[in-house]
């Protein structure tokens, strides 16, 4: 962490880290940088997909993205038109978002998974012209999107009559001298919009800026071996498609779900050096009998981060790969990565500032905190952020006018300038990999005639993420169990991360602020105190 100069200023109350030093100016498309930096290493191997076993070199996948961006650039495409992505890692999806690069057309990239309502709300945002999506999602995406008129291509399983993005890799004859199309709106033009939330509940669109694309730290060489099984939809799925080919490595994709047997088996068969993993895939990985050193030798980058990880996990991930470096940072989709944290001398820090971000860390009352006071954590990293898409009061909530983001999250800094997150103060959750929101499973118990109050909080579990539980309170006069409110929350919402996996307490009150709000820490605890009485 020493490598991360800090400097605090006592007068301001905040925290700074190094200088950012930008390699390119606010001109220069991350599209031509790609472009010129797959041009550099054409034999290398850029893509191997270990669902088909497809390879693909530099030379071929840049020779795709250019013939998709010159039929966008011929279809009239260009920013602010949006390019819509509804898919999982596959072979063509890397080269096609290069192309929305390379046209300077930003792509508005949602989970596959994601039902039709939630489907037909995200795109409902911004609208798409195009649409690729995997074959098996086709009908949900045409059923979400009839209320405007977007083309939709598939890039996998292809459909009878839909149009295949294979359809659009005929060569053509001017690819050989093609140029990235120039920025419109400079460093600050949205190039990738992707989905987040506030404490709404509803999904919003984080337009994310041609400046924030170019990542100015990466320790990473032509010569490495990455793996992410995020897919373009995350940020770190963002970041890996980046690293990949802006930097020249080699990057491994599969659509296949995180089990700690094919894990070891993908890094066994491609001698992985690189991995970014969540904290529950490390967790499943050291309780798996065949995860051995032999097998996991050739790492020598783990990046983790998304949720806790306790000691006891990284000391046995330590103990399985001796040669690898752990680090684990701090970020949001909204801000990129902000801070960062090497090894295992604390790991309950975010690590320091990385370089150009500031912090504050600011209370209720709007006052700026010192060292080990807990309050908000404001972020600025410097960096050009077009809000949310249509959301301009969202966009104004998150960011104010002085640049800094709100971010949400509790924390703190101790005197060595470290990071500490505590707590969430928004209601944004993770399950096996997945968001939810706690108003909405707490919306459909309300439904029910006898529930009064609820209030749905997240219980942390290592393996799994954020596990929903209820505080219930009845209705005077009637009875209802806890697994009748399960069983109608796994009706109404069958996705398996709104189920409520940590069960049902009831209580007489709720406990709330003198304004009547609900505090959803208190009701956590007694969450958790009442389940543990109930053993």
């Amino acid at each position: 962490m020493d490598g991360l100069p800090t400097s605090y200023d006592p007068r301001d109350r905040v925290w700074s880290g190094p200088k950012r030093v930008n390699m390119y100016t606010d001109e220069t498309s991350i599209g031509k940088v790609i472009c010129n930096n797959m041009r550099n290493w054409p034999k290398n191997v850029c893509q191997i997909n270990d669902t088909d076993g497809v390879v693909v070199t530099f030379d071929q996948a840049i020779t795709w993205a250019i013939r998709i961006a010159q039929i966008f650039k011929k279809k009239g495409l260009q920013c602010p038109d949006i390019i819509g992505l509804s898919t999982r890692n596959s072979t063509y999806v890397m080269p096609l978002a290069v192309a929305c690069l390379l046209n300077g057309t930003p792509f508005h990239a949602i989970n596959p998974v994601m039902d039709e309502a939630a489907v037909k709300h995200v795109f409902s945002i911004t609208k798409p012209k195009i649409i690729f999506c995997d074959g098996q999602e086709y009908e949900k995406v045409r059923a979400a999107t009839k209320g405007w008129e977007s083309e939709i291509f598939t890039i996998t399983d292809p459909v009878q009559g839909v149009p295949h993005i294979e359809s659009l890799l005929d060569p053509t004859p001017t690819e050989l001298f093609y140029q990235p199309e120039p920025l419109k709106e400079g460093g600050e033009q949205t190039m990738a919009i992707l989905c987040s939330s506030g404490t709404t509940g509803l999904p919003k669109a984080v337009c994310i800026s041609n400046k924030a694309l170019h990542l100015n730290t990466m320790m990473m060489n032509s010569e490495l071996v990455i793996f992410s099984a995020s897919g373009l939809d995350w940020y770190s799925g963002l970041t890996a498609l980046i690293m990949g080919t802006v930097v020249g490595c080699t990057r491994i994709i599969t659509n296949q779900p995180f089990s700690p047997d094919y894990f070891v088996k993908l890094v066994e068969k491609y001698k992985i050096n690189t991995v970014m993993l969540p904290p529950r895939h490390l967790s499943a990985l050291i309780s798996y009998p065949g995860a051995s050193k032999e097998a996991l030798v050739s790492i020598r980058t783990i990046a983790y981060g998304g949720g806790f990880t306790s000691m006891t996990t990284l000391k046995k991930v330590q103990e399985l790969c001796p040669g690898a470096m752990l680090s684990s940072g701090y970020g949001m989709t909204e801000v990129g990565g902000v801070s960062f944290n090497i090894g295992l001398s604390n790991v309950n820090t975010a690590g320091k500032p990385m370089p150009g971000v500031k912090f504050r860390i600011v209370d209720e009352d709007g006052k700026y905190l010192g060292y080990n006071e807990v309050g908000e954590i404001y972020v600025h990293n410097g960096l050009p952020w077009n809000g949310y898409f249509g959301n301009p009061l969202e966009s104004r909530r998150m960011q104010d006018f002085e640049g800094w983001f709100h971010t949400g999250d509790l924390g703190y800094f101790d005197e060595q300038n470290r990071l500490f997150v505590v707590d969430r103060k928004k209601e944004i959750c993770k399950y096996q990999g997945n968001h939810y929101w706690p108003s909405e499973i707490e919306g459909v118990i309300y439904e029910l005639p006898q529930v009064e109050e609820v209030c749905v909080v997240s219980i942390y579990d290592e393996q799994q993420g954020d596990a929903a539980g209820a505080l219930v309170v009845k209705r005077q006069g009637t009875s209802i169990t806890a697994q009748e409110i399960a069983d109608h929350v796994a009706t109404r919402l069958p996705s398996v991360q709104k189920q409520l996996h940590a069960g049902v307490q009831f209580t007489d009150k709720l406990p709330a602020n003198p304004n009547g709000k609900t505090l959803r820490r208190v009701a956590r605890e007694e969450f958790l105190a009442k389940k543990e009485a109930a053993k």
